[in-house]
């Protein structure tokens, strides 16, 4: 049996994959700015508008095309919730049942026929979608972002050699209604000794870039390392070794 496969579907299909890829390139990277959240609107916008369209397109194996990209929107967008909020096991679960539930409900309607718009009323649901989906982004561009402030002590106390001694507190704070990442700088400190050297400052527990909520705020220590108080041989350093604390410089 030969296999047909005409020159317009494979241009179609080259053209569906690089939309869902750019889809992706978009909500993961270029649109990274924003809160997660806006970022999600923004996807599960872009798979209604997509589906609209393909329910009123009239033209041949464009309707298709529209579902496709719709499917690819969709897709890119369950990989960013589990990616990038921790919905846990149970989420997880109900968020690809649910989204199978979704797709199985909407192949049913259009065998039947049910799934039907004309161009206006199209056209007007792809606006009010376009103009929400503005609406969020623009209240996002303009509510304040998550910052990081540090707060250090005078002095410290000299720790045994295994473990560590707290220098301060770094406080993570999303004033924003939304949820939004935050970055944080990496801290240096010197003890004001002979012979110590800057060492990089340890959180506990580490944050890396962690997702805070609406209004939320963190406090992690900073804790340097004892091993910088004593030398190789497991001794307390001379300039130390009549101290229990030493005062701390920040760099």
């Amino acid at each position: 049996m030969a296999l047909e496969f005409g020159r317009e579907k494979l241009l179609y299909a080259v053209g569906i994959v690089l939309g869902v890829v750019a889809v992706a390139y978009f909500g993961f990277r270029l649109f990274d700015q924003v809160s997660p959240a806006t970022t999600a609107v923004v996807l599960f916008a872009g798979f209604l508008v997509f589906l609209v369209a393909g329910i009123a397109a009239e033209a041949e194996l464009l309707d298709v095309v529209a579902y496709g990209l719709a499917a690819g929107c969709y897709l890119v967008f369950v990989a960013y919730i589990l990616a990038r909020f921790d919905v846990g096991d149970g989420g997880t679960f109900l968020l690809l049942v649910g989204s199978s539930a979704l797709f199985v409900a909407l192949g049913y309607l259009a065998q039947e026929g049910r799934l039907e718009l004309s161009r206006r009323r199209a056209t007007l649901v792809v606006l009010v979608v376009a103009l929400s989906t503005l609406a969020v982004v623009g209240v996002d561009v303009v509510s304040a972002g998550a910052s990081a402030s540090a707060e250090f002590g005078d002095s410290v106390e000299v720790p045994e050699r295994g473990a560590a001694t707290t220098v301060g507190t770094v406080t993570l704070a999303n004033p924003s209604f939304l949820p939004r990442k935050a970055d944080v700088p990496q801290y240096h400190a010197c003890a004001y000794l002979p012979g110590l050297q800057p060492t990089p400052l340890t959180y506990e527990p580490p944050p890396r870039s962690p997702l805070l909520d609406g209004g939320e705020s963190r406090r992690f220590d900073l804790e340097l390392p004892g091993f910088v108080f004593y030398t190789e041989d497991g001794t307390r350093r001379e300039s130390v070794r009549n101290r229990d604390r030493v005062p701390v410089e920040t760099a």
